[in-house]
């Protein structure tokens, strides 16, 4: 199936199953499934799914990266490569679809692939690799928090009571914030490299896939912690410890721990990112170096922020020249007078701990998400995408016996028109929540599979893959049940939580062309149904 110019009609006359009416949606529903679907927010269509029909392009100009439905609103967003920033598109399902917002994100050089609505549907969050979760508001795309994580983003997920959120890292660290300021509650290094997949399940059971072809499960609890103490991981540059942190929440450094120095610096790129307006300050601080004293420009009554430990109050002196090469800054003496430090070589974490004569030590405790192990499944394959049916029963696998990792080589092969091999393990899979049985496995893709995702029923999955395929299958049946193909890599693939819909997120060629578009790569599909097909009410009903 291909959209071809026709799409315009399609976009003018509207998404229809977003109001229950004109003939194309009751083909695919019975009207008295729409009435019940529209009259509550958490009920899905459960049954035999038959194929996929052409819905609506929401973009036929950028490389989409990732995409979500609202639990509770009929909305979708997507995150999209513009010229020179990614942004995130928020779009109504109206008659007709209707963009909301298209906030920007940030600048090209960083992937953001992360993306998720919050249980409510009224915040976004993405993630990215430039280290950050940012969030924003679901309905007109205002920015409401950003907070920069030690480590480059993959994937996020909502806890389903929304006070919570997981970031997933490139290097497997599992990160929970709280929602909506964002501070850190803890962490977990939960996979060997990539986090490619995070899920909840209804009653609070996370799920985690990742490149070392594990799926892992998480106990998440609250727990009461004493914030004072943070364990950041730090490297040895030529000579000093460095670490990571932040400047008034904005600004990710890289810190030099050196008491010798008498003040806190920071570059002048590092203050201007955090908010300081560099010029227009009027106090300096001497600062002694090898060949010579520095007036540095000082900023008063700043903040610093490693993890779960903050300090207000922080006079931050800004200057280039004395900041050693390959960092951003440097945690000088006022910095250590406050705050103790340790080595952890082993984990290759530093202990930060405030000094009792800090006031911030006798702050209150505050509860925390802490995540637990709770099982571990293995699989033959690398698993690139995880989701989780609405009965939190049944998870939603892409495999691959081939790393989904794209560099040159893959490029080389797409350039030459080369055809990736068909495998066992080539495959989207149903896998047992419990047990990590593969209860269904669809090996039709040829090379990597780099997303699935589960139907709310759990008996239907929908796969996509670097072949340009996205295919429907359901229990009981080997044969695809529907297939849509786009021009080049499938990124994500997602089911909207009624079940209604399809959402296909890919990367499309660009062409030249006097209005700028290219091939559908923001794309709804619709979920057609045989007849018997019911509507039941989700697990938080």
């Amino acid at each position: 199936m291909r959209v071809g110019q026709g799409m315009a009609a399609l976009l003018a006359g509207g998404l229809l199953a977003a109001t229950g009416g004109g003939c194309a949606h009751h083909a695919r529903l019975a009207p008295e499934l729409v009435a019940r679907l529209d009259e509550a927010p958490g009920r899905h269509v459960t049954g035999t799914v038959t194929g996929l029909d052409e819905a609506a392009v929401l973009d036929n100009t950028d490389f989409i990266w990732g995409l979500d439905f609202s639990p509770r609103q009929r909305r979708v967003a997507y995150t999209r490569l513009g010229s020179k920033s990614y942004f995130l598109s928020i779009w109504a399902l109206g008659s007709p679809p209707r963009k909301l917002a298209d906030a920007a994100i940030n600048p090209y050089e960083s992937d953001v692939e992360g993306v998720a609505f919050s249980p409510d549907g009224g915040l976004v969050a993405t993630a990215s690799r430039d280290g950050a979760v940012r969030l924003f508001d679901a309905a007109t795309g205002e920015a409401r928090g950003v907070r920069f994580t030690e480590e480059p983003l993959s994937v996020l997920a909502f806890h389903p009571n929304g006070r919570w959120l997981v970031a997933g890292s490139t290097q497997g660290l599992l990160t929970v914030l709280s929602v909506p300021d964002l501070a850190h509650a803890s962490e977990a290094r939960g996979h060997a490299g990539m986090v490619s997949g995070l899920a909840f399940a209804p009653d609070g059971t996370l799920y985690s896939g990742g490149w070392d072809k594990h799926v892992r499960a998480w106990h998440a609890a609250q727990e009461s912690a004493t914030p004072g103490t943070a364990r950041a991981r730090f490297e040895r540059r030529a000579g000093s410890a460095v670490v990571g942190g932040s400047l008034n929440g904005k600004a990710p450094v890289s810190f030099a721990l050196d008491a010798r120095v008498p003040v806190i610096l920071v570059t002048s790129e590092v203050a201007t990112a955090a908010g300081i307006d560099v010029p227009f300050l009027k106090e300096t601080v001497d600062v002694p170096g090898a060949l010579g004293t520095t007036a540095a420009r000082l900023a008063r009554s700043q903040s610093l922020r490693f993890k779960s430990l903050t300090l207000t109050g922080v006079d931050v002196a800004v200057c280039d020249a004395c900041v050693p090469q390959g960092t951003q800054g440097v945690l000088g003496a006022p910095f250590t007078e406050r705050v103790g430090v340790s080595f952890d070589e082993v984990s290759h974490e530093a202990v930060l701990t405030l000094e009792g004569a800090a006031p911030e030590v006798a702050a209150p405790a505050v509860e925390a998400l802490v995540l637990s192990p709770r099982s571990d499944f293995s699989f033959p394959a690398y698993v690139s995408d995880v989701t989780v049916d609405a009965a939190g029963r049944r998870l939603g696998v892409g495999l691959s016996e081939q790393k989904p990792e794209r560099d040159r080589a893959v490029y080389e092969r797409e350039r030459k028109g080369v055809e990736e091999p068909q495998g066992p393990f080539n495959a989207g899979a149903v896998v047992d929540a419990g047990s990590g049985e593969v209860l269904h496995k669809w090996p039709l893709h040829r090379g990597v599979v780099s997303t699935a995702a589960i139907s709310p029923d759990g008996r239907s999955l929908v796969s996509g893959g670097w072949d340009k395929r996205v295919y429907l299958f359901t229990e009981g049946d080997a044969a695809a049940k529907g297939s849509y193909s786009v021009d080049w890599s499938v990124r994500r693939v997602r089911f909207s939580p009624d079940g209604q819909w399809v959402g296909v997120a890919a990367w499309t060629p660009q062409v030249a062309s006097s209005s700028g578009e290219s091939d559908p790569a923001a794309v709804l599909l619709g979920v057609r149904y045989a007849e018997g097909a019911t509507v039941a009410a989700d697990a938080a009903q």
